[in-house]
């Protein structure tokens, strides 16, 4: 059962287990069971089923179940997915601005895609997408990385900054450095138009998503939409290429 592929078994209690044996044996059940009921059927006390929850990382039953019923819902049918790429999760301008963007990316000496986390991984994807159509286009997922150093005896320089909530610390400190240079352009791809990567950002490609996090940290917010605009992006890129 993934819901619980996080816990160490060696810390569970004989109690702990007969209560995630009657949990994982009863998926179906538990979001509509009460504590007592769930201490009842495993044969265990409210105490002990609540003193489990907490040591999965809950504060209350009603954040776990809530929690519980989404990990093991049906997984979203391919209609579903459709919706997130719906005209209404991008701005009125979008295609505006990847016409502006994409000029630019013709003219650049250097075009570097940044991110941390899931948006790293997007940042490989583009600048491998990017450099095989003969772009001078680099991944960047380190913030400490010195980017500027590496670029300042170059010109017409495009940092391409992927971030769905546009608030990252790390990502917003290290763009931070380039907002005000002249041989930096800066170009968001973020869910948020007024976070800190889309201020101080000279374009923006921004997007709608809903935000999904399990366990309370761990990201499963869709890149479906940033894989659209990185993939709409680069092939106006070549289109615009093509043409001269």
């Amino acid at each position: 059962m993934t819901y619980f592929n996080q816990i160490d078994f060696n810390e569970l209690t004989d109690v702990d287990q007969s209560i995630y044996g009657y949990i994982s044996n009863n998926i179906e059940k538990v979001p509509y069971m009460r504590v007592r009921e769930i201490a009842k059927e495993s044969h265990t006390s409210s105490s002990s089923v609540m003193r489990f929850i907490r040591k999965i990382g809950f504060d209350s039953y009603n954040e776990f179940k809530y929690s519980f019923k989404e990990t093991n819902s049906e997984p979203e049918t391919v209609s579903q997915r459709q919706e997130i790429l719906g005209v209404n999760n991008f701005s009125n301008d979008v295609y505006e601005v990847m016409e502006q963007v994409a000029r630019l990316i013709l003219q650049a000496e250097n075009i570097v895609f940044f991110g941390m986390g899931s948006s790293g991984a997007m940042c490989d994807y583009a600048a491998r997408r990017l450099a095989t159509i003969g772009f001078n286009a680099h991944s960047l997922t380190d913030p400490t990385f010195p980017l500027y150093q590496k670029l300042k005896n170059t010109a017409d320089n495009i940092v391409i900054v992927l971030s769905i909530t546009g608030n990252t610390v790390e990502v917003v400190e290290a763009v931070n450095g380039y907002k005000n240079l002249d041989d930096f352009k800066i170009v968001a791809i973020t869910s948020d138009k007024t976070s800190n990567i889309a201020s101080m950002a000279d374009y923006i490609l921004a997007y709608r998503v809903e935000m999904i996090h399990l366990f309370h940290f761990n990201d499963m917010t869709s890149q479906l939409p940033t894989v659209f605009l990185i993939e709409e992006l680069i092939d106006k890129v070549k289109n615009l290429d093509d043409e001269y």
